[in-house]
């Protein structure tokens, strides 16, 4: 489903498969769109695994590529989507994205051949997209993907409603693929709705990557929404106990209180009782 009328990525990994005798296939589909054509092609099938980047929920088009899409029967865990919640993501959180999960995932699977659905519609100044990605950004991706497979790299072009950001992001690969260095990416954290995107789709993954459940501190790590306290509006409380006042929880009384000295030790205990998805994406600094 989409606007392709072929879907020439997912034609070009089955020929590879069939005629060429490559065993296992990377898909990396940074279109800001879900390819949702791509990932049911492969759903089951365990010698594609199928990474996308993609805006979800919020009635963005095609609502498709939940962190929860892992795959089907043989092919569970080679769905990899990173679903991004918000607009305006851009280097940072691609870059992020890319090392805290993608790549980790992608040399455990060894992929023999990389194909990039490369739509530039998460470009900047792109209409549709709302997106902030810079040609530097995608030119970083490149050249992270181009590590693999012994460099057998392939980007097929895409989507994207802005020329001028089609045509510089494009150049920005091409010179990737032909053997310049990137331009660095100034030093930047994601932004936290991106890092918890990124934590979660790194949990959906982490039952079937060795990596991804090392990271996270063991097989056994569960996702802080899993486990935390479902908050209800007030509406909901009212719905759920009539209209008599719902029960509200005690306040602790302020007065006497002490001071506490904010110490070196303490700042550092600080940031060891910091969640486990944030140590996972900034670490303890």
């Amino acid at each position: 489903m989409g606007f392709c009328i072929l879907n020439n990525v997912a034609v070009a990994a089955a020929v590879a498969r069939a005629r060429l005798g490559v065993q296992r296939v990377l898909v990396v589909d940074w279109d800001v769109h879900h390819g949702n054509g791509i990932q049911h092609i492969f759903e089951e099938d365990g010698s594609v695994l199928y990474a996308s980047l993609h805006r979800y929920g919020h009635g963005f088009y095609p609502g498709t590529g939940g962190a929860h899409a892992v795959g089907e029967g043989a092919g569970r865990g080679f769905s990899l989507n990173i679903p991004w919640s918000s607009s305006g993501y851009g280097d940072a959180e691609y870059a992020a994205a890319f090392e805290r999960l993608l790549m980790p995932v992608a040399r455990e699977f060894a992929p023999e051949l990389v194909l990039v659905a490369a739509g530039f519609d998460a470009a900047a100044r792109d209409p549709l997209g709302g997106m902030e990605v810079s040609p530097a950004g995608y030119a970083y991706m490149t050249a992270q993907l181009r590590s693999l497979a012994a460099g057998r790299l392939v980007v097929a072009l895409e989507g994207g409603y802005n020329l001028r950001s089609i045509s510089s992001s494009a150049a920005a690969v091409m010179r990737v693929l032909l053997g310049d260095d990137p331009p660095p990416l100034p030093p930047a954290p994601p932004c936290r709705s991106a890092a918890r995107d990124i934590v979660e789709a790194s949990h959906a993954m982490a039952p079937f990557w060795r990596s991804v459940a090392a990271a996270l501190g063991g097989p056994q790590a569960q996702p802080r929404s899993a486990v935390a306290r479902p908050r209800l509006s007030r509406a909901a409380l009212r719905e759920l106990y009539g209209t008599r006042a719902y029960p509200r929880r005690r306040r602790r009384s302020r007065w006497p209180f002490k001071w506490r000295a904010t110490t070196p030790s303490a700042w550092r205990g600080a940031a060891r009782r910091r969640p486990a998805w944030h140590r996972f994406m900034y670490g303890d600094e």
